[in-house]
């Protein structure tokens, strides 16, 4: 007699087509691995997060050498009227190196000089050496005074309302000239009656600002203590022309040229973040943290050294931060100042950064000055590597990755390896590609590497895979010399409580 009970047939999963966007919430080191949202990613070396991809870096050509093989430590832009001259300083001299390096000034005993343009001139200061201003054919020691000042103390410097300010290294005073002197008589402010905190002025900004009688500029002092004091007025002398905003706080800041003014807002280095000026004032004290304030926080164990700046990069819209990892090598920190959302570049030997007609340039340890530009390192390729964040797709349940791809789109050949991880551990060895595979220039066996070269093509073909579990993360690594952009990933996807 036949069972009136039949055993139930097991279906087959199905494997579901899904999309994932590139990681353009950008790179996130604040957050833990199972909090991050899906857009970020865990590791973005050498790619740039936009508003509709994610993109390799730009490379650098070589733009001035024959300055030695010493360090340049300072590359400043020349700029009244129509004429811009690229200024550099390395081993002892200053250099006109707008085209071939041609020395202005030399027998210093500094390269680190910090500069502002001001009434038709580029005056520089470096704490060390008599002060000196060019005015775009030559370079003369400035004759300043004041009372109680060694003028080669003067270590950094400022343009606010028509009047430059200086500061010396390991004080808390700063001196402040008459309305667009360049040269003559300095006068003495002293910040320690102002500050909550001591330490002694580092830098110095300028920030814009509505306080209730319209927009108006707001000189800011920066000290190492962390105390920020606002004023505003533009006669320290006067007391009905120069009155206290307030004193705030931030982290211990990183450095003289750590400090940039972005529109009207003031981009700040310190220990403990990137910090808006504006969003301190909402509170009076520091806000929420960054998505980079992992990165800065382990970073800041190298405060002492040389090279901390920012700059911003108008043509590509960027805010880049230069990181110095030991005296030779060093990253940059790149925010997107349209969307907030930062990468990591690698492989730049830049100490310093200028921009000279609209391009960034970065002087380099080997006595010479590169130009961003281009899709090569000086002809080599540009490796970016990139993991975005673990995703559940929106459900806990356990699923098994079959196939995946990235979405790319280059105009020429770019070698990739490309594999799937799960559950927080990095990529299982994938099966081989749908495409002819070429030799891996990573050397590293559980990633898939397949050649593709076509003029603006989008796409790869599928590779198969066999990652499984509740979360996963794609990772990308490209070896390229041509532009590159990660659009999405695409997947397979079998899910279950079964699997």
């Amino acid at each position: 007699m036949a069972s009136p009970y039949k055993r139930k047939r097991r279906r087959a999963p199905t494997a579901l087509p899904i999309s994932v966007p590139a990681p353009m919430g950008g790179w996130n080191t604040r957050d833990g691995l199972d909090m991050m949202p899906p857009e970020d990613a865990v590791l973005l070396d050498n790619w740039i997060p936009g508003t509709s991809d994610v993109a390799v870096r730009s490379g650098y050509a070589s733009h001035a050498t024959g300055m030695g093989s010493g360090n340049v430590d300072t590359l400043a832009e020349y700029h009244t009227g129509t004429t811009r001259n690229l200024i550099a300083c390395a081993n002892g001299n200053i250099y006109d190196a707008t085209g071939a390096p041609s020395s202005l000034g030399s027998g210093f005993s500094s390269n680190q000089w910090q500069v502002a343009n001001f009434n038709g001139s580029l005056f520089l200061v470096n704490g060390t050496d008599a002060p000196q201003d060019y005015d775009g054919t030559t370079l003369s020691a400035t004759a300043w005074t004041g009372s109680g000042l060694t003028i080669s103390d003067l270590v950094g410097l400022n343009v606010f309302k028509t009047r430059l300010y200086f500061w010396e290294e390991d004080s808390q005073d700063f001196w402040y000239a008459a309305p667009a002197g360049v040269t003559g008589t300095l006068t003495k402010f002293p910040l320690s009656r102002v500050g909550n905190f001591g330490g002694n002025l580092i830098t110095m900004g300028t920030w814009t600002h509505d306080g209730g009688s319209g927009v108006d500029d707001h000189a800011v002092f920066i000290m190492s203590s962390g105390d920020v004091i606002v004023y505003q007025g533009s006669d320290p002398g006067d007391a009905a022309d120069w009155s206290l905003v307030g004193v705030y706080r931030i982290g211990v800041p990183l450095g003289v040229r750590g400090v940039a003014k972005v529109g009207g807002d003031l981009m700040i280095m310190t220990t403990d973040d990137y910090v808006s000026l504006s969003q301190v004032l909402v509170t009076g004290q520091l806000g929420s943290a960054s998505k980079l304030s992992g990165a800065v926080v382990a970073a800041s164990d190298n405060s002492s050294l040389f090279g901390w700046q920012v700059i911003i990069d108008r043509k590509k819209e960027l805010l880049l931060f230069n990181v110095p990892v030991s005296a030779t090598e060093f990253d940059q920190h790149v925010i997107n100042v349209l969307t907030g959302a930062a990468g990591r570049l690698k492989d730049i030997p830049a100490r310093c950064w200028t921009s000279f007609n609209g391009d960034l340039y970065f002087g380099s340890t080997d006595g010479a000055i590169y130009k961003m530009t281009g899709s090569t390192d000086a002809g080599a390729s540009v490796n970016a590597d990139g993991r975005a964040s673990w995703t559940s797709f929106g459900t806990p349940t356990r699923k098994r990755v079959t196939a995946a791809r990235p979405i790319l789109s280059s105009t020429g050949l770019v070698d990739y390896a490309f594999g799937i991880g799960s559950d927080f551990a990095d990529a299982l060895t994938p099966a081989p590609a749908t495409v002819t595979p070429v030799s891996s220039p990573w050397d590293i066996s559980p990633w898939d590497t397949s050649p593709w070269s076509a003029e603006f093509v989008v796409g790869v073909g599928w590779i198969v895979a066999s990652a499984n579990g509740q979360t996963i993360s794609p990772r990308l690594k490209i070896s390229t010399k041509e532009p590159v952009s990660w659009l999405r990933t695409d997947y397979r996807i079998e899910s279950g409580t079964n699997l």
